[in-house]
């Protein structure tokens, strides 16, 4: 029966069925071992909310039965019995579910119940039960697991009477600790997790050693989860101090990783995936690992995969057969989470991860790991080769077999990879925030804390590139989403959600600095001073590209080229930490502007060199352009227009670029980008001495910047 309190419900189950009419009850010390088995699986029910057929527990209405001698101290709790009064008074609620302080009105009548219940002795320190009919209590609905419900109200049974009653109930904890980890529930898991190891005892790996694996591994799992890391640690030695296989260590040997990867050590991370895969008996690609990989070497694997992959279809792909092979599927897991370290310190290995994976799908079968095979591999399609069409039907592909049984947990993650790197190619930008923050949910909800980061991270990086109104909107979201994830990555686990945090802070200080909250030059050096050490401490890339598109972002706005183009100078090439995603691109343009800017005011000699470099950025966005990159057109609308600047070319035709720009970037709703158009046009003018038509467009590039939200941007124009 559910015992309701003022505050919340509680489970109040300790014998293994409710009574039946006309029989003695009997005490726990009466309990046959078939008693005590039935006791393990209810107490394991109880603690997800489930009645032992697996229904929602019901409160039993028929309580005619004269069944409680006034000798025994138990008593009948709407058909269920409660061992002893110490069991009740534990509880601190009365027979039906009154906390013992809360008198009742005479004749028993409760002040919230539906009918009188008839009389009582002793209602509020009950040592019997006086039987009564058609008793209503209203029971509340359990459909939250928490860390309470399992500390108080299982029956926490560690030293069961035989062998028997220990692997009986050590199980039932272990099948309950599984359903909660599967709901989310991690702190709940890792408790029930505990108690099942406690329930088998010191000697529980010669009990059941099946079972104590099982255990200590899914409870090493919850344990890196929920941040428990000397649980985590011992459980970890536990189980591969142990001689036993390769596949039964690796759930254990799948933890190790992950912690590896969350301490930073990435190089660590990938020595530990491919041994396990050369243990497995699986190819291991071990030498690239020491080695620089060769350009051809990615060619040839590309050749191979696509060769492979024929023209399938994304609805073929995912119809293909599905993957059984317990082996194959460790091994495709192994890579998995070996392609997350390579951006670190191997960012060319992570084609050649994914060509394997991708021949392993079609030789095998598909699975949850396969989703990010395909989802990569259309990634490498958009960012490396340039064929965004193809990259999405991957992406489709994977979406589809996301939506077979058994594939949750790749949700985060192939919702980051499909929208933060392939969709953005031939989708608007805007198109993706939501389904970016959907996937942040999703992966706080499976307990896969990095992808949640990284979808954050995106959410974050597009909403400030695709223009939306810096206040009051951007900023606000901004800030909460940094102490969102500060407050996440506090953990030794947390490497990737404190590289999200950092990248967060970039652009919530970007945004600061437009908007006129932080205007102290000095103040926004050292802060972005400071973020450089920490990706430098942390190796890694993907942060330092961030904060030097942030930087950009400044210098280009408040029209100081040449500090842009020290900057530039400054961070080298450092748009492979980027692979695929939109600020990649965005650094590109940003980069081509400055140097043909740099261009126009230079010498002969200098002016050479910056423009073929500019020239080279803007091959590449026409070329993304030509690709139905719609994000882009804008952009290079204004680099035609400096290009023709840098020429010296018609008046007409430069005004007719620059007016291009402006609306199209206004079409596509970039307000950023549409007063930067304009004021680079009322700069061009002003050299030209048209004055009409540089306070023309100057007009209009300080009423955009002030929609943006760029106050301080205004009042340096004006």
């Amino acid at each position: 029966m559910v015992a309701s309190t003022a505050t919340s419900p509680r489970i109040d189950i300790t014998t293994d069925r409710t009574m039946e009419m006309g029989q003695p009850c009997r005490t726990e010390e009466a309990l046959t071992a078939d008693d005590h088995l039935a006791l393990g699986r209810i107490s394991a029910a109880a603690a997800v909310g489930l009645s032992e057929e697996g229904e929602a527990p019901r409160l039993h209405g028929d309580l005619s039965s004269p069944c409680v001698p006034k000798e025994e101290e138990s008593y009948i709790n709407g058909g269920v019995s409660v061992a002893s009064e110490d069991a009740c008074e534990a509880l601190e609620v009365d027979t039906l579910g009154i906390p013992y302080d809360e008198n009742p009105e005479p004749g028993g009548v409760l002040p919230d119940a539906a009918r009188s219940v008839g009389g009582v002795s002793g209602i509020t320190a009950p040592s019997h039960y006086i039987p009564l009919n058609q008793v209503c209590v209203p029971a509340p609905a359990l459909s939250v697991l928490n860390e309470e419900v399992i500390s108080t109200n299982v029956v926490d049974r560690e030293h069961p009477a035989s062998d028997d009653d220990r692997r009986a109930t050590a199980r039932s904890s272990l099948r309950a600790g599984l359903a909660a980890q599967e709901s989310g529930a991690f702190d709940s898991a890792a408790a029930l997790f505990s108690l099942g190891r406690k329930q088998l005892g010191g000697d529980g790996w010669e009990v059941d050693g099946e079972t104590m694996l099982k255990l200590c591994s899914e409870g090493a799992h919850a344990s890196y989860t929920i941040d428990d890391f000397d649980t985590m640690n011992q459980l970890i030695d536990e189980v591969l101090g142990r001689d036993t296989s390769v596949q039964e260590k690796f759930r254990v040997y799948e933890v190790k990783i992950l912690v590896e990867q969350g301490y930073g050590n990435h190089a660590e991370a990938i020595e530990l995936g491919f041994d396990v895969r050369r243990k497995l008996g699986l190819p291991t690609l071990l030498n690239i690992t020491r080695e620089k990989v060769s350009i051809l070497s990615i060619l040839v694997g590309y050749a191979r995969t696509c060769r492979a992959l024929g023209n399938r279809t994304a609805e073929e792909l995912a119809n293909l057969p599905i993957l059984t092979d317990e082996r194959i599927i460790m091994g495709q897991r192994m890579l998995e989470l070996i392609e997350i370290s390579c951006f670190q310190v191997q960012p060319l290995m992570f084609p050649r991860i994914i060509f394997l994976m991708i021949r392993t799908t079609l030789k095998h079968g598909i699975n949850a790991s396969s989703c990010d095979a395909l989802a990569g591999f259309g990634a490498l399609l958009c960012g490396a080769f340039g064929k965004p069409r193809r990259g999405r039907e991957m992406a489709r592909a994977a979406e589809l077999i996301l939506e077979k049984p058994g594939m949750e947990r790749m949700t985060s993650r192939i919702r980051y990879i499909c929208e933060g790197l392939i969709h953005h190619w031939i989708s608007p930008l805007r198109s993706t925030l939501d389904p970016l923050l959907e996937g942040c949910e999703e992966g706080l909800k499976f307990g896969e804390g990095q992808s949640a980061g990284i979808n954050q991270c995106l959410h974050v990086a597009h909403r400030f590139h695709s223009g939306l109104p810096l206040c009051p909107d951007t900023l606000p979201d901004m800030i909460d989403q940094s102490v969102g994830l500060q407050n996440d990555s506090k953990s030794e686990s947390g490497g990737t959600l404190k590289a999200g945090m950092f990248i967060v802070k970039v652009y919530l200080l970007v945004s600061k600095v437009l908007v006129g909250t932080s205007s102290d030059e000095g103040e926004v050096s050292t802060a972005f001073d400071s973020l450089l050490w920490a990706a430098k401490k942390m190796s890694n890339q993907t942060l330092r590209g961030h904060i030097y598109t942030g930087q950009l972002e400044l210098k280009v706005f408040f029209g100081d080229f040449k500090s842009a183009l020290e900057l530039l100078i400054e961070a080298g090439d450092v748009r492979s930490g980027f692979f695929a995603t939109f600020t990649g691109l965005r650094f590109t343009f940003l980069a081509a502007l400055t140097y043909l800017k740099s261009a126009q005011s230079c010498d002969t000699r200098e002016r050479r060199r910056w423009k073929k470099k500019g020239l080279k950025s803007l091959k590449l966005i026409r070329g993304w352009v030509k690709k139905e990159n719609v994000n882009l057109e804008h952009s290079l609308l204004i680099l035609d227009a400096e290009l023709a600047v840098l020429e010296r070319k018609r008046s007409a035709y430069i005004e007719d670029r620059y007016k291009s720009a402006i609306q199209t970037a206004k079409v596509n709703g970039f307000l950023q980008d549409q007063a930067l158009s304009n004021e680079l046009a009322s700069l061009y003018f002003a050299g030209q001495g048209d004055v009409t038509r540089r306070g023309s467009y100057m007009k209009h590039a300080i009423d955009c910047y002030s929609e943006w939200g760029a106050l301080a941007k205004v009042d340096q124009l004006t």
